[in-house]
């Protein structure tokens, strides 16, 4: 590629409804000035479209002819109806097509993407990796010459994401990071936040912490014996959470337990969890 067009991949930040701490959700933009992509589209509202040019504008790239969509949630899908107007070809996973549809309707219009597909931007290769666990169809982008891994919400700048049901899945996320971690990695573009420039300290961390609440709900259980998962997550947090997150951080404590459950470890007896004997 000429020096004078070389392909650029930017974070675009944008006002969205999303969850405490965070205040906006990450869109990128990968081209030049020939042709680009739009992975992530906000929310529906003005400033995501506003944002989204300004940026094209800033980095002299052009209009995007296709737009991916890691997942279905409503501070990332949803503001393709903002931008249709440049007759983009919308992409998701299969396992995602549903949500999709439901999310940025009434565009009825989406195409598929699986795992292991190889898509181009001018001479970059782009892979594309099912990595599912916070929803079932979360893809995520992988871009081999620059070590970069566009990671949606698997990977937040600080902290880490919710995992719930019924659309999270506790086991493969963890399956999920631990194939990331095996990529040559020199930064992740998170869903949310700065980019990570210690990609393996922060797919550590992640693991660690969720390997730590799996160990803490155990020990839980057996010093109380039976409890619910509304009592556990207040013992879990002991009110050092945000009122607003309290639901995801439920969500999360369930989808520990139906992972435990899944291994023999946890048993139900609603609404009540104990240790299976």
């Amino acid at each position: 590629m000429p020096l004078h067009n070389p392909i650029k991949i930017v974070r675009v930040p944008i006002s969205t409804p999303t969850l405490w701490p965070n205040t906006t959700t990450n869109c990128y933009l990968i081209g030049n000035k020939q042709e680009s992509i739009l992975v992530d589209a906000g929310y529906d509202q003005e400033i995501t479209k506003e944002a989204l040019n300004k940026a094209l504008k800033e980095n002299d790239l052009a209009i995007p002819k296709s737009i991916i969509l890691t997942h279905s949630h409503r501070d990332h899908a949803p503001g393709v109806r903002q931008l249709m107007d440049w007759s983009p070809i919308i992409y998701c996973h299969p396992k995602e097509k549903q949500a999709i549809l439901k999310a940025i309707f009434p565009v009825h219009a989406v195409s598929m993407l699986n795992d292991g597909d190889v898509i181009h931007i001018a001479d970059l290769e782009i892979m594309i990796i099912h990595s599912p666990g916070h929803t079932p169809g979360m893809l995520n982008l992988y871009i081999p010459s620059k070590q970069i891994l566009l990671a949606g919400d698997n990977i937040l700048s600080e902290g880490t994401t919710w995992i719930g049901p019924p659309e999270g899945d506790m086991s493969d996320y963890i399956h999920t990071l631990e194939r990331l971690q095996h990529l040559d990695l020199a930064k992740i573009g998170p869903g949310h936040g700065e980019w990570v420039e210690h990609p393996y300290k922060q797919i550590e961390f992640v693991l660690n912490r969720r390997l730590y609440r799996e160990n803490q709900i155990q020990s839980l259980l057996l010093k109380h014996q039976q409890l619910t998962s509304t009592s556990l997550t207040e013992m879990i947090y002991e009110k050092n959470i945000h009122p607003s997150i309290f639901e995801v951080a439920k969500k999360t404590t369930e989808a520990h337990l139906i992972k435990l459950m899944k291994e023999g470890k946890v048993s139900l007896h609603d609404p009540w969890y104990s240790i299976h004997s």
